[in-house]
């Protein structure tokens, strides 16, 4: 039987990916660091002579961006060392391996959407360790396929949608950056965007070819280089439009836009973080963000 291998159950992405695959017909093995720590070199042996994976999906990650400026090295082990022990291990096998890494590996300084072969500069620790656990990959590996993608929500855990609808209970206003541009992603599609990439390996069809993509939520972001995108402060409008279909004017929409420099993070963050998603819209179409952000808001409001 076809088996695949995912790694950061608990994450957004590994439920996603839970909700979606389980019923395809392959034999899938869910971890998450309490069943597999990828930067333990003899775990990661082990549960590959256990089980010989023929597909890896690396849906593990250490997201906290602020923290990784004083956890540098709890970032590295979870975002560099940890895709290489992978890395290794599938080059043994002759598996595929599917990891996920995210637009700040870019500085954000272009003044049209970032492409695959643009050149990496990430401006913080996480982009950083990103980018090195990319480069591990692809020194490790010709057969592999990295998906750079961008402020993915859901209806799991903690995201930038939860934290907003947890937010409108307040009364105190919110500080939302007005200068950072992205592309919104549901999880669910990546995870939808998993599967197809999972069965394309599996029949040998060759739609996908081995390398980087980019994808992100459609809606007109990032599929043209002179596309704007939305901004942090754009993105929780759209939430609270949704959530007054639910809460008419309850939630007090105190919403103020502060620049960069006002809201004053700890991490750098780029301000154009706008994936180009051309190389991989003819095979698997991004999707509209705020349809997506409809069936969350609803979800969670049932």
């Amino acid at each position: 039987m076809y088996r695949l291998l995912v790694t950061g159950l608990k994450g957004q992405i590994g439920q996603a990916i839970k909700d979606r695959i389980e019923h395809q017909g392959w034999d899938v093995l869910f971890t998450d660091i309490d069943t597999l720590d990828i930067t333990n070199d003899e775990q990661v042996a082990a549960v590959f002579k256990a089980f010989k994976p023929d597909v890896v999906i690396n849906a593990a990650g250490y997201t906290d961006v602020d923290r990784a400026e004083h956890d540098v090295a709890a970032a590295e082990y979870v975002n560099a060392y940890g895709p290489y022990l992978l890395a290794i291990q599938c080059h043994k096998l002759g598996s595929l391996l599917i990891h996920f890494s995210t637009e700040y590996i870019f500085n954000g300084r272009n003044h049209s959407t970032y492409v695959e072969t643009d050149t990496p500069a990430p401006l913080n620790v996480y982009g950083r360790t990103k980018l090195q656990g990319e480069q591990y990959i692809k020194a490790c590996l010709s057969h592999y396929i990295i998906i750079r993608t961008s402020w993915v929500f859901s209806e799991y855990g903690r995201n930038f949608v939860t934290t907003m609808l947890s937010l409108s209970r307040k009364d105190a206003p919110i500080r939302i950056v007005n200068d950072q541009f992205g592309c919104p992603t549901y999880a669910g599609d990546l995870a939808n965007l998993v599967v197809d990439i999972t069965k394309d390996h599996q029949a040998e069809t060759g739609r996908y070819q081995f390398g980087d993509y980019n994808f992100c939520g459609d809606s007109g972001c990032g599929n043209s280089s002179g596309d704007s995108g939305v901004s942090w402060l754009d993105f929780a409008y759209a939430i609270f439009d949704e959530l007054d279909k639910y809460q008419p004017g309850e939630q007090g929409r105190n919403l103020t836009g502060v620049t960069t420099e006002e809201y004053a993070s700890i991490a750098i963050r780029p301000k154009n973080g706008i994936l180009n998603c051309h190389k991989i819209s003819p095979i698997f179409r991004p999707l509209d963000w705020r349809r997506k952000l409809r069936h969350v808001i609803a979800i969670t409001m049932a």
